[in-house]
């Protein structure tokens, strides 16, 4: 900058005196002391200058630190928030183990109804625990041990206050009951299986049951879930008999919940095999499978139970078929047999089909529509046969967790010697999941 005000003095100097100016000189005359005052007068400005430079690159410098030190304080401020939030969400859950590779899990649902029942001689009004899917209240526990290993376990109760499956004309107003549904403890490896010890599902449980209708809260296989504490009135001898729906209709879905060791095979091409023993010489082995094809969904399962002590009935076959597809429309079919080692003891069968459609009439969730059909042979008695026809509609709101429907289904039983009035029934209630 100096040397650009020194060229500026020295051609403001040739300027004055007409230096290196071929034509005639300015008749302008400049002494000395005037010139040499200009000189002192450029070079005070050019100090003044400098002066301000320098006071503005130590305010740059200051700005710069107090950025500086502004964004650490806010990356810090940033991050202390960060670690108190986390800390909070944890510190917020209802359920947490003391380990801290556990995760646990709090899981339940309330399903609440309201039944009506008429079996040709009177008609009741029941508020009932739907037994197609209980009341219940559960915890799952499960550790990471490796990239392969799982560790874990299960407990669960069911809680029912008037069983839709075991109120009656007789019974409007049956006993509470906390039940032990899962007691359990398992032990999975990606590679070989999974091993569970405790009270659980045996491999046969759920085998007669694959449905993929969307129905399943009121509509399935069991149907005597629904009302299966009714009792047949003979309308020849006006007598109302022992007899119950859930006496000539059962599903026979394998071994159900008990103490036992179970061994799962892992999944291969949708195909899983599993074996559990049981206590009092109780066996059962299931084959189950579900696959995808597209859109096209398929859920199958087969199951051989040796009952041992445990009913009397000795060896059971059940399984059931389910196909979903791609536009809502599907099929479910199950049946089962059973054989009793009794010389005056006919076996038993059933067979059950479904015919659904599942379809989003509005935008809360699913609308699933179902008809099914059932009849079973000799369960309580030779010669029996009992069947059964159902409409169901589901309507569920997946952001409330709920589910709402209506069922209506009738029960019929062919019976030597008894003339046995129809029972119909209609149940409509909710189911609440959390």
């Amino acid at each position: 900058m100096r040397k650009r005000y020194g060229v500026m003095l020295v051609m403001a100097t040739a300027m004055l005196t007409g230096y290196g100016n071929p034509g005639p000189a300015l008749a302008v005359e400049v002494s000395e002391a005037d010139l040499k005052a200009l000189q002192e007068l450029v070079i005070r400005q050019q100090q003044q200058l400098d002066l301000q430079a320098g006071q503005i690159k130590a305010l740059n410098d200051r700005l710069d630190g107090v950025l500086g030190k502004t964004g650490q304080n806010t990356a810090a401020i940033a991050e202390k928030a960060d670690r108190q939030e986390v800390e909070s969400l944890k510190s917020d859950k209802l359920v947490s183990s003391k380990v801290p590779k556990v995760d646990v899990t709090l899981y339940g649902q309330i399903n609440r109804a309201g039944l009506w029942a008429d079996n040709g001689d009177s008609s009741r009004v029941y508020f009932v625990d739907n037994n197609f899917s209980s009341t219940r209240l559960g915890l799952d526990a499960v550790a990471a041990a490796s990239e392969w290993l799982n560790v874990g376990g299960k407990l669960e109760y069911e809680v029912i206050s008037n069983n839709s499956m075991e109120v009656n004309q007789l019974e409007e107003d049956t006993t509470a009951s906390l039940k032990l549904r899962h007691a359990d403890a398992f032990v999975e490896h990606a590679t070989f299986g999974k091993v569970s010890l405790g009270q659980g599902s045996t491999s046969s449980d759920g085998t007669a049951e694959r449905d993929l209708s969307g129905t399943t809260v009121v509509s399935y296989s069991a149907v005597q879930d629904q009302a299966g504490g009714q009792k047949w009135y003979d309308g020849i001898s006006a007598a109302l008999q022992a007899s119950q729906v859930k006496s000539v209709i059962d599903n026979m879905d394998g071994l159900s919940r008990r103490d036992r060791i179970r061994y799962d095979s892992p999944v291969f091409s949708g195909l899983q095999l599993s074996a559990s023993a049981i206590e009092s010489g109780a066996f059962d082995t299931a084959l189950s499978y579900s696959r995808k094809y597209g859109e096209t969904t398929v859920a199958a399962a087969l199951a051989y139970a040796l009952s041992g002590d445990l009913s009397k009935w000795d060896d059971q076959y059940d399984g059931s078929v389910s196909i979903l597809l791609p536009s809502g429309l599907n099929f479910t079919v199950a049946g089962g047999f059973q054989q009793f080692d009794l010389a005056d003891r006919n076996d038993a069968d059933y067979w059950y089909a479904k015919l659904g459609y599942k379809t989003q009439l509005f935008s809360p969730g699913i609308t699933a529509f179902a008809v099914d059909y059932g009849m079973w042979n000799e369960l309580e008695l030779n010669e029996d046969e009992a069947q059964s026809i159902g409409l169901a509609l589901v309507q569920d709101i997946a952001d409330w967790g709920t589910e709402f429907y209506l069922v209506y289904r009738l029960y019929t039983l062919d019976r030597e010697g008894v003339s046995a009035d129809d029972i119909n029934t209609v149940m409509s209630g909710a189911r609440v999941k959390f």
